[in-house]
């Protein structure tokens, strides 16, 4: 049996040198079907397949809400404990929070990405520290931090961190442990973990006590025995009992973490495989189509073979030794591709989802190539060597049956490879429409020459609105003086910046609803909005005078008033986020003005109701400075300006996020742009393979063709007739491809909608467009041979035979 092997495959080796040309071509086209698949792959199995990289991962669960498409949510601390405390199904329970805190003691202040945790963190995640040790339980309120890997290497390394004092917000913290490279939890960008209770003030400040004040995420591990199923039945027994000491938005959920780290990517990824799987059929019905015309080419060898008593066995061995061994030069070449475009993939995008340094072309993702690469040379050979080795040596010696039979095979891969490229293509033009329909929404603002950075004050030192307020004044005040800039201001959210805060609300003159209505609050000193040249509509903008000690006033947006005040005039009415005055009677905000909406939480989510506070009224230790440079100047330039003043007022303040809001925007199209340009190109090379393969199969048809075409041309038939004949043929086969490639894409469409932006996936101008492109595509691939055929000479074509 091996020595019959190695003879097949020495066989194989002699017949690829005797034909150069179609070796290349196949393995070629094989290496780029399994190159971008395997990249692609690489990145799905790092992101969702994999597990996390904790003990039990399925284990780790944390609380979610039931709101669609949202799995984390968040709560107050009062809720964890009751939850906590009343749980019998889920232990180890923590609770967190990301928060900026500013590092201090050498040169500038430094903003670091820090955590503060409740209850046992560590354990919920399971992870033991690489240095050290984390959090004792009565350690609660101790001024401890453990530090993340990338933050030790920045204190050198080693073991002499141990013991460091790191001042934070002021405060002393020691250093007692360093966690793996592995653990990012909340975030990759997390530097540190501190016990919320070690926070200046935090045992009466409201996140402590205000259970209408969630901030924290929640995470635990099941108990033995303990099914999602089975805690979610607990939790909404809880819910009920809980829902005495709380309002009625309170819900009470429970989901994977592995889940809720993916749930905004696991479709796109999906889809993304799926669009470069039906690249790797386009692939791999061209390289079938090379087969069936080799395996004509050699139809006079295969034919003496069976003479001389090959069983079908033997040839069907010898077709498939050759296809797989084709396929396995394809798969090397894939592997290394993979490699590249693995590289190339993180560029484009993919380094901005979840758990993208785990992406990597390991074990098994090369076990998968191996597994694509024998199915794809199987798949490629099997039909023709069963179509070769059942025909009796009469038959393979002639042509009629042969021909016939080949044709429809042919015919039968056209239609298929259409109806792929189809669906990609339209996949591709719906992407690339909603991604240019993104790129082109109105931001709402003028973000060109815009410095942007982000601002945390130490709480211990400011921890009264009165010091708030006055720093925030002084701040911008010195760089409004400075004659490199043309506006300053703070806000509490930019667009595409985080630190979203949103309030539920009523109007006055309306009952108090029991489930409010949201509306992002962004709390802003004088001159932010002039900043970022956001156009006033009606009334006007906040002011010095909109002080402490002012009436509650605000600026809303053009959707808050529309959706709010439909149908009336917004200036001068009022509206409560709760709270009462010292009377007891709700607080009061008027409305003063009404300016364009800006989309802050990303294009994608679009415009929301926006409420601008003075923060003079709402204080905020948090806030994000936007500064427009003078007229000309690169807005690069004003950090040295920003940090000079910043220093003046405070040096224990630090920048982070630090450049342009053109850039922030941009950044925010990253995932839309990363899956436009991955379908784009999947479509372009299924347009391409697509063509291809209508090409090869009509040149050749009508070479086997010639004799037929020259006798109906030396009978007095046209040169337009063979065109006709030829591409009349090929668009029949075209058409039937296009209807089912549509019948595909309807049946897609509903997978494709969660992907776009303003558009609906049956879009009739973009599968009308695909339509006419793959046709005309059909028809110029058809033409070309067609062409030839038409303007052979009859008389020397006859003359050969």
């Amino acid at each position: 049996m091996l020595s019959d092997v190695s003879m097949d495959v020495r066989y194989t080796l002699r017949t690829m040198r005797q034909s150069p040309v179609f070796t290349l071509a196949a393995v070629l086209v094989l290496t780029l079907g399994i190159g971008v698949t395997t990249a692609l792959f690489s990145v799905v199995d790092a992101v969702l397949l994999r597990p996390l990289p904790f003990p039990e991962p399925d284990r780790l669960v944390v609380m979610s809400t039931d709101k669609p498409g949202k799995l984390l949510a968040r709560y107050s601390l009062p809720n964890y404990e009751d939850v906590a405390r009343l749980s019998t199904r889920l232990r180890s329970m923590t609770a967190y929070g990301q928060r900026l805190m500013n590092l201090t003691g050498e040169g500038d202040a430094e903003q670091l990405r820090g955590a503060v945790v409740v209850g046992d963190f560590f354990g919920a995640f399971g992870m033991k520290p690489m240095l050290g040790r984390t959090f004792a339980p009565e350690e609660r309120d101790a001024r401890l931090a453990v530090i993340s890997h990338s933050r030790w290497m920045k204190e050198g390394g080693g073991e002499g961190v141990l013991g460091r004092t790191l001042t934070l917000g002021g405060q002393p913290y020691t250093v007692i442990g360093v966690m793996p490279p592995s653990f990012d939890v909340p975030a990759h960008t997390t530097e540190v973990w501190v016990p919320f209770d070690s926070l200046p003030g935090a045992a009466t400040s409201e996140e402590r006590t205000e259970r209408g004040f969630r901030s924290f995420a929640v995470a635990a591990r099941l108990v033995p025995g303990a099914t999602l199923e089975s805690v979610r039945h607990e939790l909404k027994s809880l819910n009920e009992e809980l829902l005495s000491r709380d309002d009625a938005t309170l819900k009470l959920g429970v989901a994977r973490y592995a889940d809720s780290l993916t749930q905004d990517v696991s479709l796109l990824l999906w889809v993304l495989l799926g669009a470069v799987s039906l690249v790797l059929l386009l692939a791999a019905a061209n390289v079938a189509h090379l087969q069936l015309a080799r395996a004509a080419a050699r139809q006079r060898e295969l034919g003496i073979r069976v003479a001389l008593g090959a069983r079908r066995g033997r040839l069907v061995r010898q077709l498939l030794t050759e296809s797989v061994l084709l396929a396995l030069l394809g798969g090397v070449g894939g592997v290394l591709l993979a490699l590249w475009a693995t590289d190339l993939l993180m560029m484009l995008g993919a380094n901005t989802l979840p758990r993208a340094g785990e992406v990597v072309v390991h074990g098994r993702v090369l076990l998968f190539a191996l597994a694509v690469t024998l199915t794809t040379g199987v798949g490629v050979g099997l039909v023709p060597a069963l179509q070769r080795s059942q025909l009796s040596p009469a038959t393979v010696l002639g042509r009629g049956a042969t021909e016939k039979s080949r044709g429809r095979t042919h015919a039968v891969l056209v239609v298929a490879e259409v109806a792929l490229a189809l669906m990609l293509v339209t996949g591709a033009g719906l992407m690339l429409k909603s991604f240019w329909r993104m790129y082109q929404a109105d931001p709402g603002l003028d973000p060109v020459g815009v410095f942007v950075a982000r601002l945390a004050l130490p709480q211990s030192r400011y921890d009264t609105p009165e010091r708030t307020e006055a720093f925030h004044r002084e701040l911008t005040a010195r760089l409004a003086a400075r004659p490199e800039v043309a506006g300053v201001g703070v806000g509490g959210s930019l667009p595409a910046g985080g630190s979203l805060s949103r309030s539920g609300y009523w109007k006055e003159g309306t009952e108090d609803p029991p489930v409010r209505p949201d509306a992002l609050i962004n709390v802003t000193t004088p001159g932010f909005l002039e900043a970022l040249r956001v156009p006033l509509l009606a009334g006007r903008l906040l002011t010095e005078s909109d002080g402490a000690n002012a009436p509650r006033v605000m600026v809303v947006s053009e959707r808050f008033a529309r959706e709010v005040f439909a149908g009336e005039d917004a200036l001068g009415r009022r509206v409560s986020f709760g709270g009462d005055d010292a009377e007891g009677n709700p607080l009061w905000t008027t409305v003063v003005g009404v300016v364009a909406d800006v989309a802050y939480a990303g294009v994608e989510v679009g415009h929301e109701p926006t409420a601008y506070v003075p923060m003079a009224q709402e204080p905020t230790t948090d806030g994000q400075l936007a500064v427009r440079a003078a007229p000309g100047l690169d807005p690069r330039k004003l950090e040295s300006v920003v940090r000079e003043e910043l220093r003046a007022v405070d040096s224990m303040v630090a920048l982070a996020r630090v450049g342009t809001l053109e850039d922030r925007l941009s950044s925010d199209l990253g995932q839309p742009r990363f899956r436009a340009v991955l379908l784009g190109a999947f479509g372009l090379l299924a347009l391409v393979l697509a063509a291809v393969g209508i090409y090869g199969v009509m040149s050749y048809s009508v070479s086997q063709r010639e004799h037929e075409m020259s006798v109906r041309m030396a009978l007095g038939a046209r040169a337009a007739d063979v065109l006709r004949l030829v591409v009349g043929q090929a668009l029949r086969r075209v058409g039937l491809g296009l209807v089912l490639g549509l019948l595909g894409a309807l049946a897609a469409h509903r997978i494709m909608e969660g992907l776009l932006y303003g558009m609906g996936a049956l879009d009739v101008s973009v599968l009308a467009s695909v339509s006419l492109l793959l046709l005309g595509t059909a028809w110029l691939a058809s033409w070309l041979p067609a062409r030839k055929a038409a303007n052979a000479d009859p008389a020397a074509v006859l003359r050969r035979g």
